[in-house]
């Protein structure tokens, strides 16, 4: 194969999937790290150590999470029920990524889907650690609230399911992992979509 033809061949892959690869990196950096802090130290969840070219991308990616997480709280508090108020900060952090999916997905903007389904997961590994740390509650809590303020020893304890609480954790590791896998794989789905259209212009 000559050089001519191998960059007729790569050209059109890199222009659909250049952006998916840069994802399978990003992807390795949370899931390796996400994973340690699991099945190793939790404490890794709030210590680990990115390369530099990706801290930034982790640190402004953890505290927009923490932030819309803290929010959540705040809005599902409204409806005054104490236990959709305390699940509520992970149900606005995995909603507000969704909803962006959907809305970018539909206007047919690839790479603003993958950018919110690789936040989705992300949101749905960072809520495992959360889940792990339920029973010894190691993390730090924002604002130094006391351990009882643990969102999952609450939630996981008012669903009587406490003593599960690593099986809660991997299940949602699980659900994370599989969406930074579609979100890396996602161009595939809109070529395979391209290639249905009905193109019979006939009157």
């Amino acid at each position: 194969m000559d050089i001519n033809t191998l960059k007729e061949k790569a050209l059109p892959f890199l222009k659909t999937y250049w952006f998916s690869i840069i994802l399978i990196f990003c992807s390795w950096f949370i899931v390796k790290q996400f994973y340690m802090t699991i099945e190793y130290n939790i404490l890794l969840a709030v210590s680990y150590k990115h390369v530099f070219g990706f801290s930034m991308i982790y640190f402004v990616m953890d505290n927009l999470t923490l932030i819309i997480h803290e929010a959540g709280h705040t809005i599902f508090g409204i409806f005054g029920w104490r236990f959709l108020t305390v699940l509520g900060g992970t149900l606005l952090q995995i909603l507000i990524p969704f909803v962006l999916f959907i809305a970018s997905w539909r206007s047919r903007k690839v790479i603003a889907s993958q950018v919110s389904l690789y936040w989705l997961g992300f949101a749905w590994l960072d809520s495992a650690a959360y889940s792990a740390d339920a029973y010894t509650q190691d993390l730090p809590l924002i604002g130094n609230l006391p351990k009882s303020s643990h969102d999952f020893l609450n939630i996981l304890s008012d669903m009587n399911i406490l003593n599960h609480y690593m099986t809660v954790a991997w299940i949602m590791f699980t659900i994370g992992f599989l969406i930074l896998v579609t979100a890396i794989l996602l161009p595939l789905f809109k070529t395979q979509q391209t290639k249905h259209v009905n193109l019979d212009l006939k009157i």
